[in-house]
């Protein structure tokens, strides 16, 4: 919210909570310009908020993330150009940032997606764009949401990129706990994989894959932790879709 106030240039913040039970809504009343309690998940969160924000662009912000100074004048920029050459949406890059070793870790695979059109999702859209596609898929699980926002983005216009980086704090993470949350994810990609096929998801488009020499370039303590938690977060994913599965029955 802090980093939302601090924006080279000014800008709507409208918060969506879920119903929280400790002082978000206090903070986000002495920060933001329209507080709304709203639910179930977060796409319909988003589009709650998009409806709320009178602003010709909307951009989507998470709890845990730290926007750069220059983030929303770069993204008024590019969608705003004069000239009407402008895109329909805009990827701001993610850094990693937190305490500990596997918050470390996170960081360094996270590097390797910098600049990646198949991984790194949009954030801002222009709003006529948003609303023309229906804005977020309440259908979709959380995990795959961005994604296919993004896909639907493409077919209407180019999405992209500014300079400017967003830093998504991941706290002290533990192993298990990144885990766990790579898990809670696995409905809304296998969702995101039923829509758009398998290669969708870019899983060989990633340099530790493609070339598995570079995960020792920081030292191999990181590059055996990055294999570790790869091999852990797929075998989540993999044991949360058979629990699905077999609840089903």
């Amino acid at each position: 919210m802090a980093s939302l106030r601090a924006q080279s240039e000014q800008c709507m913040v409208v918060v969506v909570d879920n119903h929280s039970a400790d002082g978000t809504l206090a903070i986000a009343r002495e920060l933001a310009d329209r507080v709304v309690v709203s639910g179930p998940e977060r796409s319909a969160q988003r589009n709650a908020g998009a409806r709320l924000a009178s602003t010709p662009i909307v951009g989507f912000i998470d709890a845990d993330m730290v926007l750069s100074p220059d983030v929303i004048s770069q993204v008024a920029e590019v969608l705003l150009d004069p000239t009407g050459h402008h895109p329909v949406g805009v990827v701001v890059a993610e850094r990693s940032i937190g305490e500990g070793f596997w918050a470390a870790v996170r960081a360094f695979e996270r590097s390797f997606y910098l600049g990646s059109d198949s991984i790194e999702a949009a954030r801002f859209f222009r709003r006529e764009v948003f609303e023309s596609i229906g804005g977020f898929d309440g259908s979709m699980p959380p995990g795959g949401e961005d994604w296919d926002l993004t896909q639907r983005a493409r077919h209407v216009g180019a999405i992209a990129r500014i300079q400017a980086f967003i830093d998504h704090d991941e706290g002290r993470p533990g192993y298990l706990e990144l885990c766990r949350k790579k898990a809670y994810y696995a409905g809304g990609l296998q969702a995101y994989i039923a829509r758009y096929g398998f290669g969708s998801i870019a899983m060989l488009d990633r340099p530790y894959v493609r070339r598995p020499w570079v995960i020792g370039r920081q030292g191999w303590s990181l590059g055996a932790g990055l294999l570790a938690l790869k091999f852990g977060e797929a075998g989540a994913v993999c044991m949360s879709l058979l629990r699905s599965r077999w609840a089903r029955r």
